[in-house]
């Protein structure tokens, strides 16, 4: 714990001490009185850590799950953050997907039976529910909003060894699932998955606290959408539109019968702003931020948007609608991604150029395909040398090479094709999240 605890503050404070490294060995010894600050600030920086560990550790649960994949049972080990006194428990929904058995097992050591109350794989979270007699400690959650980079905090578990607070931000094995605090021991968001030494990713505590209250509420999430395909604004495309110095993104197409279609909206419009937040867009990955601000509005709100059309700024009123749930047969693989068929509803709701193939409607963060460069919407052309033509195509095709060392998938994202080179990992009867 001293050792986990030391190397805590020489991440926090790594900074200073370089500083002061650089002013010379000398200089500090000839300053026993600054000396002596550092070991007063290290002194004070472990009793909050000490603090913050013992405020967090009684909600901090150990979860063992039992998963079949194919004809393979493996057991993922993991944490859960109780929110709720009634025995709710928050988790990562990867490690309770495909679960024959969820065991909980309280920071008293005695374990439950947990069960399932709902999931969300978009966001990475699941609820659990036990029955249990025993008082439960609920944390004080933080406001994720507010996180800045350069601040310190701490990812927790529960992995039913020593109890210990993690050395570093990265989400290494048996953090999934568990909360982030501050050092004001406010949960500031939920531990998902590690992608290697140094890289983690952490679900907003907000955006976990909206997720979870759904789930809870009704047991699924809905989702805002207006129906329309965008891409990025470059300085390109801006001084095009005679506004070099105009930011935004761009709307490529509306699908017919959608909200934007409704209010007014057309290709080639910019949104430049949303519900009183500024939109901006230069790269595919910038997208994601705008998706996200649809996706959270409440269904049936009515939203602003800003736009501008040709030089002309103008103001839209827009009826958030459900994004539609479209029926189709799935498949999903052992190496984190999921295919659906592509069906004529399918094809016009992604609006779709092509019908030959299966598109990818999953991919799972820091997986086989994920760390492969595939990407959700993706088009599997082929599996190795077999032309994909439906779902039967590539279930077939794909048994068929799944034990290969090497999977060649050829894609088409876009307009355009790839190659997408998947490495299995090998099968672990257990596994540590």
């Amino acid at each position: 714990m001293k050792r986990s605890i030391l190397f805590i503050f020489l991440l926090i404070l790594g900074s200073f001490l370089f500083d002061v490294a650089l002013s010379g060995l000398s200089t500090v010894q000839a300053q026993p009185a600054a000396n002596q600050k550092i070991l007063k600030l290290f002194d004070d920086l472990q009793d909050v850590i000490i603090s913050v560990s013992n405020t967090i550790k009684p909600a901090v649960v150990h979860i063992e799950v039992v998963q079949k994949s194919g004809q393979i049972k493996y057991k993922s080990l993991a944490s859960g953050l109780v929110v709720d006194e009634r025995g709710y428990i928050l988790t990562n929904e990867h490690l309770v997907d495909k679960a024959q058995s969820i065991t909980v097992t309280l920071p008293s050591k005695i374990e439950y039976t947990g069960e399932i109350i709902g999931t969300d794989k978009q966001t990475d979270l699941a609820v659990i529910k036990i029955i249990t007699d025993e008082n439960l400690f609920v944390p004080k959650l933080g406001n994720s909003d507010e996180v800045k980079v350069g601040v310190p905090h701490l990812p927790v578990e529960n992995p039913l060894i020593n109890d210990f607070i993690q050395t570093d931000a990265a989400i290494d094995p048996g953090s999934s699932g568990g909360p982030l605090v501050n050092l004001k021991g406010e949960v500031i968001g939920i531990n998902s998955i590690g992608l290697g030494r140094g890289q983690g990713f952490t679900i907003p505590i907000n955006t976990a606290n909206e997720v979870k209250d759904k789930l809870l509420t009704t047991g699924t999430i809905d989702r805002g959408w207006i129906g329309i395909a965008i891409q990025p604004l470059s300085r390109d495309y801006a001084k095009y539109y005679k506004e070099p110095d105009m930011e935004g993104v761009l709307i490529s197409d509306i699908i017919p019968d959608s909200p934007a279609e409704k209010a007014g909206l057309l290709p080639g419009d910019v949104i430049v702003e949303y519900m009183g937040e500024k939109v901006t867009a230069e790269k595919e990955e910038d997208l994601n931020k705008f998706q996200f601000l649809v996706s959270q509005t409440k269904v049936g709100e009515p939203a602003q948007i800003k736009i501008v059309r040709y030089g002309t700024p103008m103001t839209i009123q827009i009826e958030i609608a459900s994004q539609p749930k479209v029926k189709a047969d799935e498949y999903e693989t052992d190496f984190g991604f999921t295919v659906k068929e592509i069906t004529d509803a399918i094809y016009r709701l992604y609006m779709l150029d092509d019908k030959e193939g299966v598109l990818v409607s999953f991919v799972e963060v820091g997986g086989a395909a994920s760390t492969a460069k595939l990407h959700e919407d993706d088009i599997i052309k082929k599996v190795g040398e077999f032309e994909i033509k439906n779902l039967d195509d590539f279930k077939e095709s794909f048994k068929q090479v799944k034990d290969e060392k090497q999977i060649m998938l050829t894609v088409k994202r876009g307009k355009s094709k790839r190659f997408v080179l998947l490495l299995p990992e090998e099968e672990k009867k257990e596994e540590t999240e």
